[in-house]
């Protein structure tokens, strides 16, 4: 446990000292923060860490305690690669249930397009997980899932809707393919609801609040998941996360509580906590 934390701080501290802010997240006027658990729809250089706490999950309706940390480049402009890894004590994920690592998220994405007149993108990409990387008694399989990333800004509204102009969504629409066809096929569709008091400040009317609130984007996710086959199909899995992302000039941080949608997805209330890293070209 050790070892985590000491690479989980390395992780932390190395966001913090890195480079300049890039222009990743803009369409227009509009700012779409990096969110903790619905990906967006931007390629980057990047770096980020967090630390949460899950819901009562499991037969044994205990919590976990979880670490993560990832990264991405850009080789190419609008394409590119991510990797993330997640550490859970204990990890209802790996049979039996012990402390370790899931196996490693990957996530390529490439940009179709950003309209700055209308604030929104839209990419498509492929996210799963690598069989063989995680902790013993973790899946030995693939999974692979095709997924259409989109975001949306509502700084187009006509100006007797202005204060409904700091408005924005975001989502993923994805569908999960494991190699092991004895397995679920799931149909991911989280999206988030955001609205920026960023954009209000600068775009709409003056606030006249001190910092760091003109700084902040209100954000609820709701990362959703529907099994598709097997003996969970038609089951819905997911959360609702309220929460809060402050953006500042070299780095975001956001807070999160996580409330489970139905017994399947966990009872009681969990927290998420990220840092967020763009690490320019």
């Amino acid at each position: 446990m050790k070892i985590i934390l000491r690479g989980w701080l390395f992780g932390v501290i190395l966001i913090c000292n890195s480079g300049m802010v890039s222009a990743h997240g803009i369409a227009g006027d509009r700012y779409f923060p990096p969110t903790i658990s619905v990906d967006d729809p931007y390629a980057a250089y990047e770096a980020h860490a967090g630390f949460g706490k899950s819901p009562n999950l499991g037969i044994n309706n205990s919590k976990s305690n979880l670490w993560m940390v990832g990264a991405g480049v850009e080789p190419f402009d609008g394409f590119g690669i991510a990797i993330d890894a997640i550490y859970r004590d204990p990890n209802n994920n790996l049979d039996p249930s012990i402390n370790g690592f899931d196996n490693l998220y990957y996530s390529v994405k490439k940009e179709l397009t950003i309209n700055e007149k209308h604030e929104y993108a839209l990419t498509l990409g492929l996210n799963g997980q690598i069989a063989g990387t995680g902790s013993s008694g973790a899946n030995n399989f693939f999974t692979y899932m095709p997924t259409i990333f989109y975001a949306k800004g509502f700084g187009d509204l006509p100006k007797s809707m202005s204060l409904f102009k700091p408005f924005a969504v975001s989502g993923v629409l994805g569908y999960q393919m494991p190699t092991d066809q004895s397995q679920a096929k799931v149909l991911n569709w989280g999206f988030t609801l955001q609205y920026s008091f960023m954009y209000l400040n600068d775009h709409v009317k003056s606030t006249g609040w001190d910092e760091p609130f003109n700084h902040m984007i209100a954000v609820i996710e709701f990362p959703l998941q529907t099994c598709l086959s097997g003996i969970c199909n038609g089951q819905v899995l997911g959360s609702v996360n309220p929460g809060v992302t402050w953006v500042g000039k070299e780095f975001n941080l956001s807070a999160e509580l996580v409330f489970p949608i139905n017994s399947y997805s966990g009872q009681g209330t969990g927290f998420l906590l990220s840092i967020h890293k763009y690490l320019g070209k």
